[in-house]
């Protein structure tokens, strides 16, 4: 039976300093706060009484001291509190302060830019023709292009089912692979379609304007409608080793051909593909797709 609700779960690598402790008495008690939390606040207050008092702050004036005081308070309550993820803010300054020059912010995927720097991004070595993603700590990847079962219209029960086919599988993986979804917006790869429409086209003998006027509404719908942008998502199996990615791999095959219920269909894409979608993250799907972008490469490209 599927649970009525789900949260996030202790993480296992939680020290001494994670735990949770509620501060109460007199009628009065505040939310659970971890010990972390509690020792920074005190810590930046403490800091904040001794700067003012006994630092070269205690010199300047009372109205100085009182911004000074306003000021520092401010910057301890909100540099000690906890994230959706339950982590620090103070936690999140060096990642702050390293993505502030504009240098950090902006990566060029020229041809004649350094690879260097989108390099240390991706992290991705090679890619060979079979679509076997290899990154540089040495593990391996592969990307399926993936259809699940989500949708508005489904049933309690059908809802239900799926919710436990799901809990079911992520039960059964092992640490040696990790499991990234990626969602994307970019158009309906139409174009085999538009080959077929143009091979019909070709195969005509008869020239009858009623027969062209169709082929050009399907020129249309296929150009207009279905390649007009839409959600797409896939799912890139990273093991730490060759090994590792086959078993998920299997674990992957099993679950597509025993039930629809969590994945209905899971295939794999070869190299082309796969720089497709990467260009799709790491340029954007317009730059991506304009025949006059840049075009994002690997290492062995350049």
């Amino acid at each position: 039976m599927a649970k009525a609700g789900y949260r996030i779960p202790a993480p296992l690598n939680r020290s001494f300093l994670d735990h949770e402790i509620v501060l109460s008495g007199g009628g009065w008690s505040i939310r659970p706060a971890p010990i972390k939390q509690l020792l920074v606040v005190a810590g930046g207050v403490l800091l904040t009484l001794w700067s003012a008092t006994s630092s070269f702050i205690s010199d300047a004036g009372p109205l100085w001291i009182a911004l000074w005081v306003i000021w520092s308070l401010s910057t301890v309550v909100y540099l000690g509190g906890m994230t959706r993820t339950k982590e620090l803010r103070l936690m999140t300054v060096p990642a702050l302060l390293a993505y502030l020059p504009p240098s950090s912010r902006r990566v060029l995927t020229r041809r004649n830019s350094r690879p260097g720097d989108l390099y240390t991004i991706i992290g991705i070595n090679r890619i060979d023709p079979a679509g076997r993603i290899h990154y540089t700590d040495g593990a391996q990847g592969q990307a399926y292009l993936v259809v699940g079962t989500a949708s508005y219209l489904l049933f309690e029960a059908d809802r239900q089912a799926i919710l436990d086919r799901v809990d079911a599988f992520w039960r059964k993986l092992e640490t040696s692979c990790e499991w990234i979804t990626v969602t994307t917006k970019e158009p309906q790869r139409v174009h085999h379609q538009l080959a077929a429409a143009e091979q019909r086209k070709r195969a005509l003998t008869a020239r009858d304007p009623d027969l062209a006027a169709l082929q050009r509404e399907q020129y249309a719908i296929l150009g207009q409608q279905a390649g007009r942008a839409s959600i797409h998502q896939y799912l890139v199996l990273r093991g730490t080793s060759a090994d590792a990615l086959r078993r998920a791999e299997q674990l992957l095959h099993a679950e597509v051909e025993g039930s629809a219920l969590m994945l209905k269909e899971a295939t794999a894409l070869g190299r082309e593909e796969t720089l497709a979608m990467l260009a799709s993250l790491y340029q954007g799907v317009d730059h991506a797709r304009s025949p006059h972008s840049d075009t994002l490469h690997c290492p062995e490209d350049r």
